[in-house]
């Protein structure tokens, strides 16, 4: 019998072939796709952490609004040095039981001309609200501040 002419050979398929993956080969494949996933992965949980942070601040943001807008409609105020809510820690909705602190302060604005304003019984006050919490051991806040020209009556 003659062997079969060599463009025979090359036209063999490569999926018809009877050999396989080393183990060698096997391993480094199996390694670069758990780093892959690896690196995936790590990134994932940032994403994650971080999503979860934002969301905190926007509930921070809310509740500093929420005070600050409650505290604008007094018709008259006094000064006040970190005030702290009653229901300390609050939740979301402003409940009791929640993971953040807020407090606030009212003093009269350092913008207030004392001279022309005392002598009209008026006074412009400076209204502050800070919401603070923690989150992955970091300790965060939230500071919103106002003015509020209060006439005389």
């Amino acid at each position: 019998m003659t062997p079969p002419a060599r463009a025979e050979i090359s036209c063999r398929s490569w999926f018809n072939r009877q050999e396989g993956f080393t183990l060698n080969e096997i391993l480094i494949s199996i390694a670069l796709i758990a780093i892959g996933v690896i690196g995936f992965s790590v990134n994932t949980i940032g994403v994650i952490q971080g999503n979860y942070t934002s969301g905190n601040f926007t509930i921070a943001t809310n509740l500093a609004q929420d005070k600050l807008e409650a505290l604008k409609v007094a018709s008259s105020f006094t000064a006040v040095t970190n005030s702290a809510d009653s229901n300390n820690p609050i939740t979301e909705t402003g409940a009791s039981g929640g993971r953040f602190t807020r407090t606030w302060t009212i003093a009269a604005s350092s913008l207030d001309d004392t001279t022309t304003l005392a002598a009209t019984g008026t006074t412009l006050w400076e209204i502050s609200v800070t919401v603070s919490w923690s989150e992955y051991g970091v300790s965060r806040q939230v500071e919103e501040r106002t003015l509020v020209f209060q006439e005389a009556s």
